[in-house]
């Protein structure tokens, strides 16, 4: 500031600081540096040839200062950033989708990536992750640092061609587990949330369901259903297309859908969450067999 003002008194009075405050910076930045920076005259000071150089430097610093304020700035308004979400595909599908396109409106600049797979696959990349949402309740997992909670309570309902003898039955009326026993089943890959909830539920029963026909992605079992390969599970919230239909099952098969992360969450994670509470909220979810919480 002295260099550019060209005087001592007049950097004081833009710096809001008394002149022998300046004077001692100067000659502290001066006794560092070994060389004089300027000289003194009549009407002021001069930069020498040295302190010139360091204006350049200064001024590059200065320049540097003021673009992570911007970033701050931006970062904390949202302005700018990033979001990596991993999710089931139950999730991606029903309820991510749709909060994207709202975030997306509400925040243009943050950069937002989805990457869809199953609940275990998703948990296996929270460490990257800002937010992973998977098909099980939330587990109490403070000593590994992990928080959450939990978004929908729905149930898992068995998929059937329109022209399956169990399709025949009215809408409402459940399937019976034990109906299924000896039935051919289309299954999702391990690690699926809705595999393992249904695997659980027939070993609950006293049920071994046979395992031969399995999936990575849930339109390969639609479309395996559909080709008459078996019967298949899928959530209630999942989209049915018009060629296949859905029916309960006996005992209910409980699915929720829960969202977890490691503490603390970025601002572009808590504003995510917030979007997402509010869609709940507004009732954008319709929720078959269940509530949103």
């Amino acid at each position: 500031m002295v260099a550019r003002m060209g005087s001592i008194n007049a950097a004081a009075d833009a710096l809001g600081l008394t002149q022998p405050a300046v004077s001692n910076q100067l000659r502290r930045l001066q006794d560092w540096l070994g060389e004089p920076l300027y000289r003194r005259h009549g009407r002021g000071v001069t930069p020498t040839s040295l302190g010139k150089r360091l204006l350049r430097v200064a001024s590059q610093i200065e320049s540097a200062l003021v673009d992570a304020e911007t970033l701050q700035t931006d970062v904390q308004g949202l302005m700018q950033g990033s979001l990596l979400l991993v999710a089931s595909q139950t999730n991606a599908e029903f309820l991510l989708l749709r909060a994207m396109a709202v975030f997306q409106k509400r925040y243009p600049m943050i950069a937002v990536r989805l990457q869809s797979g199953n609940s275990e696959e998703a948990r296996k990349r929270l460490d990257v992750a800002d937010l992973a949402f998977v098909e099980d309740a939330v587990v109490a997992q403070a000593s590994h640092g992990l928080k959450g909670q939990t978004l929908i309570e729905t149930d898992i309902r068995v998929l059937l061609s329109v022209d399956h003898p169990l399709a025949q039955r009215p809408e409402h009326e459940p399937v019976a587990l034990a109906e299924l026993a000896g039935v051919s089943v289309v299954w999702r890959e391990p690690g699926s949330g809705t595999r393992d909830r249904v695997e659980a539920a027939f070993r609950q029963a006293g049920l071994e369901p046979e395992i031969r026909y399995e999936f990575s992605a849930g339109a390969a079992v639609r479309e395996a259903v559909r080709c008459g390969l078996g019967v298949g599970f899928v959530s209630a919230v999942s989209v049915t297309p018009p060629d296949l239909c859905t029916r309960p099952v006996a005992p209910r098969i409980v699915q929720v859908l829960s969202v977890i992360y490691q503490g603390p969450l970025s601002r572009p994670g808590e504003a995510f969450l917030t979007v997402l509470d509010e869609m709940m909220r507004a009732g954008v979810y319709n929720v078959a067999g269940g509530a949103a919480t």
